[in-house]
């Protein structure tokens, strides 16, 4: 029998709650929810997940831009705004290659940026124990061309406040990827290796799942060849068992989209039609975008083929 789920919807809120109640707040300015999700979220995962919420809003809010000056000492103050900065330089340069990015564009990207560098290192001053300041600046220093040695020291510094944090480690990955001057080796070694050392059900397995992507993109003209490779597949079903029993959280939904992508690209429908139920409605951008822009229709596409074969 074929079977039917729900539409699914790019919600950066997973459809939680307090995610949601946080999006609508700060959307508006209020910044008491925001204090409180804040002080209160022990589970730096989740932690991070609403912070990220919280500040992802175009443009550039006034309130944003006003709360450091308003509380020079407030440490979230100058993280939100360094947080938020980092996506208003990114909306500057766009999602391009550097190959099709032009020079105004990367002026501005680079100066936006470095304010952004500025207030991340403000708020890791004033909260030294909080891991999300340290994690943030992993992309400012990507993005400013730092360098691979300055990366790994942003990156232990994160971890060690939070060994297993999961946006400290797909950050980490993007910095060594090939298109930000690191290399297919550094990538897959740092992927494999955190992969196997993390707590069986995190999910920074799947460092290996965006690694094989990177790959992938990378390859010319070639849209399922890569993927469908067993040796490729053979390792993403690995990871796959290792998170069957991942908690539902957004960064296993995440994971999740990966596993799917990559097994129906691959050509492995039984394998990817256990991922998209796990997913249930709850698409990702990425790794979708790479298919289309209309990242729901791509999903949608090869989901109803894995559900409801011929």
């Amino acid at each position: 029998m074929p079977v039917d789920l729900a539409r699914p919807v790019l919600d950066p809120t997973f459809g939680d709650p307090v995610a949601r109640d946080l999006a609508k707040a700060t959307a508006h300015g209020d910044k008491a929810l925001l204090r409180r999700v804040a002080a209160d979220t022990d589970d730096p995962d989740r932690r991070s997940f609403l912070l990220g919420v919280a500040v992802d809003h175009p443009g550039r809010p006034e309130w944003i831009v006003r709360w450091p000056d308003e509380e020079p000492e407030e440490a979230l103050a100058h993280f939100v705004r360094g947080a938020h900065g980092i996506l208003w330089a990114w909306e500057a340069r766009g999602n391009a290659r550097a190959g099709m990015t032009s020079e105004e564009q990367f002026r501005e990207f680079h100066q936006r940026l470095a304010g952004a560098e500025r207030d991340l290192v403000r708020a890791a001053v004033l909260a030294p124990d909080d891991p999300e300041p340290r994690v943030q600046l992993l992309t400012t220093a990507r993005g400013l061309q730092l360098g691979t040695q300055e990366l790994c020291h942003r990156f232990a510094k994160a971890t060690a406040r939070h060994p297993w944090h999961y946006r400290a480690h797909t950050l980490m990955l993007q910095g060594v990827a090939p298109k930000w001057s690191g290399s297919s080796a550094l990538m897959f070694n740092f992927a494999r290796s955190r992969a196997a050392e993390a707590p069986v059900g995190s999910a920074v397995a799947s460092l290996v799942v965006e690694a094989h992507i990177e790959t992938w993109v990378d390859e010319p003209d070639d849209e399922t060849g890569y993927l469908a490779a067993p040796d490729v597949q053979r390792e993403l079903r690995a990871v796959a068992a290792r998170l069957k029993e991942a908690p539902d959280t957004p960064a296993a939904l995440r994971a999740a989209n990966l596993l799917a992508f990559t097994f129906a690209l691959g050509g492995d429908d039984e394998a990817a039609a256990e991922q998209f139920r796990a997913i249930g409605s709850h698409v990702t951008e990425s790794p979708w975008q790479y298919l289309a822009r209309d990242v729901v229709t791509s999903f949608t596409k090869y989901r109803d083929r894995a559900l409801n074969p011929a």
